[in-house]
């Protein structure tokens, strides 16, 4: 039986809440009585959607990073550049929110996916599952998009598209470290170009 329409949007709220709170506070730093206290759900409603607060941050990671995958294939399909004008055009609109999402107003919020990786991928097994499923996803993706700009000779094919896809990443979720520490989202930008320019050009 399908659960009543309040019930998926009380649902929908609380996922939404878990990304603003774990985002700010973290895993370790966020109890289920400051989660349930904000959403006003009682704590018995609560298991009634989520049987663990293991199991309520799996499904934010794979709620947050559902909604960045959508919105990537939603750029890829609509815009009208090379593949690398897309990234370009995807990344710079994701700097420019991260500089407007300050985190208990002292610095910059990060990607919530490194951020959990680094806090609990090695103690939840079910959440280091989910993350990696969610990466790989996203290579896919992105993969896809490098390897059309190979064929266009835009970027370089003497590495795999997967390969490109992870030194990204790599370069990617590094400088979201480096933004938290120094509070500014300038090093994303120098990322950002030094990644395309140097590293991905023939």
């Amino acid at each position: 039986m399908a659960r009543p329409r309040r019930s998926e949007h009380t649902r929908q709220e609380l996922l939404e809440l878990g990304v603003q709170l774990l985002s700010e506070n973290g895993y370790n730093g966020t109890g289920l009585k400051q989660i349930l206290d904000a959403a006003g759900v009682p704590k018995g409603s609560f298991y009634n959607y989520f049987p663990s607060k293991e199991a309520y941050a799996s499904e934010i990671i794979e709620f947050y990073m559902g909604n960045l995958l959508k919105m990537f294939d939603t750029v890829v399909a609509n815009h009208t550049g090379t593949p690398l004008q897309i990234i370009r055009f995807t990344y710079r609109n994701l700097i420019d929110y991260l500089g407007k999402s300050p985190v208990n107003g002292t610095s910059c919020q990060g990607c919530l996916l490194g951020n959990m990786a680094a806090e609990i991928a090695s103690s939840s097994e079910l959440c280091r599952q989910t993350m990696c499923s969610l990466y790989q996803e996203w290579r896919k993706r992105f993969a896809g998009l490098i390897s059309k700009g190979q064929k266009l000779g835009e970027i370089r094919n003497d590495m795999t598209p997967e390969m490109l896809a992870d030194l990204f990443w790599n370069q990617w979720e590094g400088a979201l470290l480096r933004m938290q520490i120094e509070g500014s989202t300038t090093v994303l930008e120098d990322a950002l170009e030094i990644t395309l320019e140097r590293f991905f050009r023939p």
